[in-house]
Parts: structure tokens; C-alpha cells; sequence
């Protein structure tokens, strides 16, 4: 049996400060207990990094020579792969055996990836990857989120034939696949019936193909407090 799980979100470059007491007042200061240091994070890159942890350890059958039971675990995101959040988040996703598929659409070609043009290029403008100050003071977290390229993704990017992202083992046909969207309100472009159309067409293919597909969301925190954005129409189709 093999499982496609199909991670659609936000990935995001935590940047992580201990505070020794409270918040500082506006315009204060406060200590910080250790080193600032930086993580590879989002709702998104967290599922699919967990997920594929979980299936190599516990649906994988390796003790079987014919290894009756298989998955791979794909994550479509945005990030921008010429910066050093960028990289961060690529180097993680691949150490941690998960395929990252970057929907980022930019004028800026991926050719420069590595390169000292690469600097050149992102110093004319093109956007950053997505990062997050998460400030933590006593055991609770706050953060400050800048969007970056994420706020570009949008539901019309999103890949929906699977098969073509299951690597080159067309033998490898998914008895089941799952599709979750991770950090919806952390993506403007898939509120208000952008994201819904493209569920709508995963719905379809799979459904043509006779294949079993259920598909989960999780919104994550609202910045705008608005709690809005179409949420509500992907819960009762």
C-alpha cells in the first residue's frame, strides 16, 4: 500500500528570542537568555516535517523484503531560494527526506541559485522568503511575521495532478492520498475562493482517476483578526 501526502502552506525562517523576565515596555529593552538562533518553521514545513519522521518510522515496512507498505510526503510552499532563509528551508526539507515543490512565481530566474548574482538580483527587489521573530517570555510565544514571497503564493499555483510528483517510480501508485493546507490565514492569495477552486479541481481529477483522497485544513492564527477570508465555504462543501 502506498500513501501520498500532499503538505499545501506556508513555510516561514523562525528567528527565536528568550526574554529573562516580561515583555519590555514600548520603548524599553529586555535581556535575552541565550543567543538569538534561527529555525526552519511554518504550519506547513512543521506537518510535512513530522509526517515524514512518522512514516519512516512507523509505516515504512523495512523488515520486509518486498516492502509491502511505502509513502513519500511532497510540500508545496514559497519561498525564495537565493536568500539565506531561503536556503535554510531547503536544506531542511531536504535532510529531513521530503520533497519541497517552490511555487514561487518571480522575475528574478532560479538559474542564479548560487551564485553571486543571486545577491545581485535580490538586491534589486525580489521579495524575501517569509520569516517570523518568535519572542518567547515565560513559556509563552508572541510573534512578528513578515510575509515576504508568501504573500504572492496563491491558490491558481497550486499543483493538483500528484502523480507527477510522486519522483520517476510510476509504480509507485498511491492507494490513498491526503491532501492538508497548512497556515491559511498566513496567505492572503488563498482567501476568498482562490483555494477553493483549485480543492474543487483536486476533487475532480482524483475522481476521474477512482483514487481515495480526503483532504484536511488547518488556518492557523488570524494577524488581522478578522477570521474571515472564505474560511468558512471550504468547511461545508
Amino acid at each position: 500500500m502506498h500513501l501520498s501526502m500532499n503538505i499545501i502552506g506556508d513555510a516561514f525562517a523562525d528567528i527565536y528570542c528568550y526574554l529573562e523576565a516580561d515583555m519590555p515596555p514600548r520603548g524599553g529593552d529586555a535581556r535575552l537568555l541565550q543567543p538569538m538562533h534561527k529555525v526552519a518553521g511554518g504550519s506547513g514545513l512543521n506537518t510535512a516535517t513530522h509526517l515524514s519522521s512518522l512514516l519512516g518510522h512507523f509505516w515504512t515496512n523495512k523488515s520486509r523484503e518486498d516492502n509491502l507498505r511505502t509513502s513519500n510526503v511532497n510540500f508545496q510552499t514559497v519561498i525564495n531560494e537565493n536568500d539565506d532563509y531561503g536556503k535554510m528551508i531547503a536544506s531542511h526539507c531536504s535532510q529531513h527526506k521530503f520533497k519541497l515543490i517552490n511555487r514561487r512565481v518571480s522575475n528574478h530566474p532560479s538559474c542564479y541559485f548560487g551564485t553571486d548574482e543571486a545577491a545581485l538580483q535580490s538586491q534589486k527587489g525580489d521579495k524575501s522568503t517569509g520569516h517570523c521573530a518568535v519572542i518567547v517570555s515565560k513559556g509563552d510565544r508572541s510573534f512578528m511575521t513578515h510575509l515576504g514571497c508568501m504573500e504572492d503564493f496563491r491558490g491558481s499555483q497550486i499543483l493538483t495532478n500528484f502523480h507527477d510528483l510522486n519522483n520517476s517510480d510510476r509504480s509507485a501508485t498511491p492507494d490513498h492520498q491526503h491532501v492538508h493546507i497548512a497556515g491559511y490565514y498566513n496567505i492572503p492569495g488563498f482567501w476568498d475562493e482562490e483555494l477553493a477552486g483549485k480543492l474543487a479541481e483536486i476533487r475532480e481529477v482524483q475522481s476521474k482517476r477512482n483514487e481515495r483522497t480526503t483532504i484536511s485544513l488547518v488556518p492557523q492564527h488570524d494577524a488581522t483578526d478578522e477570521w474571515d477570508g472564505g474560511l468558512l465555504l471550504h468547511m461545508i462543501r
